[in-house]
Order: structure tokens, then sequence, then C-alpha cells
């Protein structure tokens, strides 16, 4: 395979503070968002959460897919951070474009779950930074997590759920069209949709290289109000490249026969 430098991905201040790369370790990375607590107004320091640029509508931010990758005005490249803080809230159920800190239940207060309601907005995502702290190069990684669906539109014509995009760099996305939700995984109802799959990265990311995971909810130009989703349990293990795993695989073996020499 050709080696593709990636370069670092910039992560700057933020309204809701700064958005910061957290290790993703040969242990992979989880993210349950209870440690916001229950009056937290930022989410964790290594997620953030965006809206669609100033001057966009949903009519001019969706296209036939639901939502543009990259290259056109209200597109999933240009969304900026979300200004405000969180809105609390236990199953939540007015939307609300600067996000929420939200309950699964009154009965479940510690489940917190970071949510999006962008109807008078074009479109929220709810974006995570991580930094290759593995020990191995890797090109892929397995990513799974929760869709909560908190209430369901007045139809269920628009798109559901989140679509899952990755950078590399901050400036280009890509759809992993493998995982798009459906009204089949994602119904329009209240619920949990589970996801999990791989997503391939389509360049090495060097130890210390960072890339970025971005939860698109499209806010498609339907009926109003959305549903009001959220994200939870998101889990991200990397797929250590052929050559890697081989060179590890050789390191355990070199250790496994000086081990037998010494007890010879």
């Amino acid at each position: 395979m050709t080696t593709r430098t990636v370069s670092m991905a910039v992560i700057g201040l933020l309204s809701m503070g700064a958005a910061q790369a957290v290790s993703l370790t040969s242990g992979g990375y989880t993210e349950n968002f209870d440690s916001m607590g229950a009056t937290g107004t930022a989410p964790p320091t290594d997620w953030r959460v965006l809206v669609g640029e100033s001057g966009t509508l949903n009519t001019t931010w969706t296209n036939a897919l639901g939502i543009i990758a990259n290259g056109a005005s209200g597109s999933v490249a240009s969304m900026v951070a979300a200004s405000g803080v969180l809105t609390i809230g236990t199953g939540p159920s007015v939307n609300n474009n600067n996000g929420y800190n939200a309950a699964v239940s009154v009965t479940t207060v510690s489940d917190r779950i970071l949510a999006t309601a962008p109807t008078q907005v074009s479109g929220a995502a709810l974006e995570l930074a991580l930094s290759n702290a593995t020990g191995s190069d890797f090109d892929a990684v397995n990513v799974s997590y929760d869709i909560v669906r908190f209430t369901a539109a007045s139809s269920a014509n628009e798109l559901p759920g989140y679509r899952l995009f990755f950078s590399l760099g901050g400036n280009s996305w890509t759809n992993v069209a493998a995982l798009n939700p459906t009204l089949t995984t994602v119904p329009n109802s209240a619920g949990v949709s589970p996801f999990t799959g791989t997503v391939s990265l389509g360049a090495t990311v060097g130890a210390g290289q960072s890339f970025l995971l971005r939860w698109v909810d499209d806010n498609a130009a339907q009926t109003s109000p959305d549903q009001i989703i959220g994200l939870n349990n998101v889990s991200v293990t990397a797929v250590p490249e052929p050559g890697s795993l081989a060179l590890l695989l050789a390191g355990v073996g070199v250790l496994g026969w000086l081990f037998r020499k010494q007890q010879a």
C-alpha cells in the first residue's frame, strides 16, 4: 500500500470550549457522555457540536443524498461551531440548534446523551477528534454507536438518523455509505437504534496523527418538526494495517523464542 502522509487535524477554540483530539489507544476509545452529568452545558472536550454555516437553510443544504459532502454551499465541510451552550433536557421534545445534554428518561437521568434538534438551521453535527496512540499505523477503524430516538417527526418523509462522515484533515469529508440509516434501521418513533461497522479511511494514519468523525443530522427539507435524536455508547477501535500486524506478530514470536531459550 502507498502510504500518504496525513496532516494533523487542527482543532480551534470554540464557543463551547476547545475540541481536543483524544488518544485512540490499542485498547480503543469509548464515550457514553455520562461525564457531562445532569448539569453540564458543554460536550466532552474531544467533541463539538456544529451547524450549517450562516445564511443557509435546510432547502439549500440538501441534495438527493440529503447532505452535500464537499465543495458546495451548505456542505458538511463548511459547517461551523454552534453558538451558545447545550440545553439540559430529560427526554428533549423541543427543537434547539445548540444541541442537548439529554437524559434518556426521567428514571435514568444518569444516562446522558449528546443530542441534536436542528429544525430552524441547516443541519447539525456531532464531531469527534481522535489521535493515533495505538503504537501501530492503521487505515481503518471499527465503530459502534447508538442513535437514540427521542421524538418522532410529524411525518416520516425526512432522512432519518445521523449520517457518519470522516476526515483526515478537516477540509474534505467522506460519507460512510454502509452505515447510512434508513427508516427501517432508524424508525420514526422513540427508541434506540444500534449501529456497527468498519470505516476505511483511505490512507494511513501514523503515530500521533489525527482524524475526525462527524455524525450529521441532515434536517432535510421536509415536514417540521424533525425527529429529535442523539448519540450514545460510541466505541472506536483501530484496524492495524496488514504490514503492521505482521510486524507485531513477528515481535511476539521473537519474544516467545527468547523466553523459551531462557527457560531451556
